[in-house]
């Protein structure tokens, strides 16, 4: 008799979550959560471990998810709204090692209503595994 997988229950969807959020395990890091106590740090840092929520494995496909899956480092620059993406370049280093993976995502420079976001990923055996830079356009107040 072939039975169905129940699917597991959906965790309710906090501001500025997506569907992409389901499929995700992530663990961020509270020291850079500030924002969303309203009280930002105005630093321009987001930090988490990554893991995909079906308990797969991160592969080199998946890097190209962890790079971009965290809030946006204008939160907790005390920015709020949409943050898109202007240009987004990704360099895949390394296959990464079984295990969750730590992202760290900085901004240095938020001007003219551009900021940057330089993200490292790190695997399970302590190894840099991607980079990133992104250009996000947000809205200044």
């Amino acid at each position: 008799m072939l039975r169905r997988r129940r699917r597991p229950a959906r965790a309710a969807r906090g501001p500025g979550s997506s569907a992409i959020a389901d499929r995700l395990w992530l663990k961020l890091d509270p020291s850079t959560l500030g924002w969303a106590l309203g009280q930002p740090s105005g630093k321009g840092e987001m930090r988490a471990w990554f893991g995909l929520a079906d308990g797969r494995d991160a592969d080199p496909l998946s890097l190209l998810l962890a790079v971009d899956a965290l809030p946006p480092t204008a939160f907790e620059m005390g920015l709020s709204g949409w943050v898109p993406t202007i240009e987004l370049t990704v360099h895949v280093r390394a296959k990464p090692a079984p295990g969750p993976l730590r992202v760290a995502i900085t901004t240095r420079n938020l001007a003219g209503g551009f900021l940057e976001e330089d993200a490292e990923v790190w695997d399970s055996a302590d190894r840099l595994v991607a980079q990133s830079r992104q250009l996000a356009r947000a809205r200044l107040r």
